[in-house]
């Protein structure tokens, strides 16, 4: 029976199911925009589509039979992307203005979520009251950043009086880089704000009781409970979704391990946890008569399963991803067992209809898309066992046999799912992941989160009741760790890149032979470059800045790696060998092959032999000129061009002195009139974020640019007119990255430079549209 309803036609739910989820997703990701007059085309396309057949058939007798389906999935696709972008207009109008970007404001806030360490600082999401200024009163949602907190840390739940300085969410500037916007956008927060000493800040109100203060109560039990500090953050995430304790080693180590997906509570953990709760109250259906006699087995699994995964849910917050899978859910219980014959996937259809309707942004969540693709292997692999409801009695080892074998090939398979849309949503995918998943999924749902659950419910009862269950869950973890740790450390464990990425209908551009792409990513304070020929790659430092301890060679560099394709670095050349840019180049060649390192200045203890920018190098990669230099105990420098050929006198060239001081600046400027080396260049980056101190003006003389990169933290007009004026060009021709984000330039011989900036490539999604222009 089974075979015949999904080989048969799809019935109207599967069809109007899709139809909802294409017509979010063109308007999410597609061209429209929310305007006057696609709402109006929308609404008649819509409305013509659905009455049509009604019209023909009402007044002319006539039935549209093989036109329905088509007109159906019209019709529902145009109200799908109609409501997408009402609610996407709704959400973009209350988005803080970039006009009011820094504006410093009073607010009463409401902290509703839970606080996680980044580093010292403190943060947590809030709703925020602005009381002052008063042309900016108004209600929204913002992400609030806590640098230097006090003793007595905001609770959730707690009301406070705050000083703040508000910006808006900054977009994707950066190649495979986060969008912060996007993720604001699908979160429905408003902007990102930072706490401002002041003796305004005060607490308002304490926590009255509730589901928020329950989680937080539970999350710092279980940090009290475990000694293991990594397993009790471990658990905290299974238990209520409290993952700001998981170290970065730890999230590595899931990360290469393929096992990310199990640390906190979504939506697959939801949907396991059901599956889990409701085999249980199967197995215990069969082994009582009186149930048996009582109530449906499968309404007895419903009853038990369905309020099970609601539960955990309500544990990790309820946000929108669980509150997708717990309706999924329940709507999928709900005509299984409503007694009409229908395939599985008509349920799932009707799912998607419900999903989409409560959260039009679901589709921009990885979780939306591993739920339902979760939920759409179990339900393959569920139904045979499912419809196998009138086996014979069996021995309990036959029992425990079968049940292994069932739970291995369900693991396997959604293993086998999950592993497309892993590799396109992430770029990436762990090579270990398909078979430590085997074991991990088993061992994370039927052990590890019944654990965390059990210890925190009964450890607010009572800690020493609950000492036995962590005991257990820490010898688990003890046996799990170590054995995720040693798979992570194998070299065919390690994160492939993806073969997506290189693939030319991807718009991945790559230089020919006798041309160079010079990617400049915006890195704030930091500074990060990507150099690549035909078959080479260098990057120039990491990004890093004061305290950054590596974080940006993670965020910045080894995403926009992953991004161009690269699998390999030929050479790592770092400025300045300072701690912090040591520790981006141990965290760069954690994440990547790293063939060569070169620097300036020393680096004690370094992972591998570095060769001193002091020694003049030249060499060509695929017809491109390269020339690193620097001064004794300096900084380096690198230059970019072409030799040979009659168009090496116009052809561009571009010089990186990212790091040199005005000291270097004039003893460089003295070896180029002693034609010792050649400064001259049609782009450079100005050192040190522009800053005039850091060069002179014999040096500026000796490099002559066109054109001036200016990376830091500010782009203003003001600063651009400074660097202008001392680099001598008009300030039209400096580029400020933090306010045009990452930009790469493709050099050829005899050709000027060709810019493309980031955000042109990119385009402009749903999430960046501004109501207010």
């Amino acid at each position: 029976m089974m075979s015949r309803s999904i080989s048969g036609r799809h019935s109207s739910s599967t069809v109007v199911g899709l139809a909802t989820l294409f017509g979010t997703l063109l308007a999410l990701y597609g061209p429209l925009r929310p305007h006057l007059q696609i709402f109006v085309a929308l609404t008649l396309t819509s409305t013509l589509a659905l009455l049509l057949p009604l019209v023909l058939r009402v007044f002319f007798g006539h039935a549209l039979q093989h036109s329905r389906g088509v007109l159906l999935t019209l019709g529902v696709t145009s109200i799908a992307a109609l409501v997408t972008l009402l609610v996407a207009l709704d959400q973009l109008a209350q988005r803080w203005s970039p006009a009011d970007e820094g504006a410093r404001i009073i607010a009463d806030v409401v902290v509703d979520s839970l606080s996680e360490r980044r580093g010292l600082a403190l943060e947590f999401d809030a709703l925020a009251q602005v009381e002052s200024p008063q042309r900016l009163q108004r209600e929204l949602r913002l992400r609030i950043t806590w640098r230097e907190p006090p003793a007595a840390l905001p609770r959730a739940g707690e009301r406070w009086r705050l000083l703040l300085q508000v910006s808006a969410p900054r977009a994707n500037s950066n190649p495979g880089g986060f969008d912060e916007q996007r993720e604001f956008f699908r979160d429905r927060l408003q902007g990102r704000a930072t706490v401002l000493p002041s003796t305004l800040n005060e607490r308002l109100a304490m926590a009255p009781g509730g589901l928020l203060g329950l989680r937080e109560r539970l999350a710092f039990a279980v940090r009290e409970a475990v000694v293991d500090r990594d397993a009790a953050a471990l658990f905290a995430g299974l238990a209520v979704g409290a993952t700001g304790e998981v170290s970065r080693e730890q999230w590595q180590t899931f990360s290469v391990t393929g096992t990310t997906h199990l640390v906190a509570i979504s939506g697959m953990h939801v949907t396991l946890f059901c599956w889990l709760v409701a085999a249980c109250a199967r197995a215990l259906w069969r082994r009582s008569r009186r149930l048996a006699q009582l109530v449906d087995r499968e309404i007895f699994a419903a009853s038990l399963g369905v309020p099970a995964a609601c539960g955990y849910a309500l544990l990790a917050g309820f946000g929108i991803p669980t509150q997708r899978t717990v309706v999924m859910l329940a709507v999928w219980w709900g005509l299984r067992l409503s007694g009409r014959v229908h395939a599985p996937f008509d349920a799932l259809g009707v799912a998607l209809v419900v999903v989409l309707c409560i959260d039009p942004f679901a589709a921009l969540s990885s979780g939306f898309w591993l739920s339902f693709i979760a939920m759409a292997a179990l339900i393959l692999v569920d139904v045979k066992r499912v419809e196998d409801s009138s086996i014979a009695a069996r021995s309990w080892r036959q029992s425990v046999v079968i049940w292994l074998r069932d739970n291995l090939r369900t693991q396997w398979w959604i293993s086998l799912a999950l592993l497309p849309i892993t590799l396109l949503w992430f770029a990436s995918v762990s090579v270990a992941g398909l078979i430590v998943n085997l074991v991990a999924i088993p061992v994370f749902s039927f052990v590890l989160v019944p654990v965390a659950l059990g210890g925190s419910a009964i450890g607010l009862w009572s800690a020493s009741a609950a000492r036995p269950i962590w005991w257990l869950g820490e010898r688990v973890h003890e046996v799990l760790w170590p054995a995720l740790v040693a798979v992570a450390s194998q070299p065919w464990a390690a994160v492939a890149w993806s073969p997506l990425a290189s693939l030319p209908w991807l718009g991945v551009e790559r230089p020919a032979f006798g041309e160079v792409m010079v990617t400049a990513l915006e890195a704030g304070n930091g500074a990060a470059f990507i150099v690549r020929t035909r078959a080479h790659a260098l990057v120039y430092d990491t990004g890093e800045h004061f305290d950054s301890d590596g974080r940006a060679a993670e965020r910045l560099v080894l995403p926009a790696l992953r991004s161009f394709g690269l699998k390999k670095i030929d050479l790592l050349l770092l400025s300045r060998t300072h701690a912090y840019r040591a520790a981006g180049a141990a965290r760069l060649m954690q994440g990547a092959s790293v063939a060569g390192v070169s620097g300036g200045g020393e680096w004690p203890g370094a992972a591998r032999a570095l060769e001193d920018c002091t020694v003049r190098r030249e060499w060509t990669w695929d017809g491109v000129a390269f020339s690193r230099f620097g001064e004794r105990n300096g900084s380096c420098v690198l230059r970019i061009g072409f030799k040979n050929g009659s168009a090496v006198l116009t052809s561009p060239t571009v010089l990186i002195p990212e790091r040199i001081d005005a000291q270097e600046a004039a003893a460089l400027a003295r070896r180029a009139r002693r034609g010792e080396l050649e400064l001259a260049a049609t782009v450079v980056i100005a050192p040190r974020g522009g800053s005039p101190a850091a060069v002179t003006p014999d040096f500026v003389v000796a490099v002559d640019p066109q054109w001036v990169l200016l990376g830091g933290r500010e782009g203003s007009a003001t600063r651009r007119q400074r660097v202008a004026s001392v680099w001598q060009i008009p300030v039209e021709r400096v580029y400020a990255l933090a306010d045009q984000g990452a930009v790469t330039l493709h050099l050829r011989a005899g050709l000027p430079p060709r810019w493309l900036g980031h955000a042109d490539l990119q385009g402009a999604p749903l999430w960046r549209y501004d109501p207010r222009h």
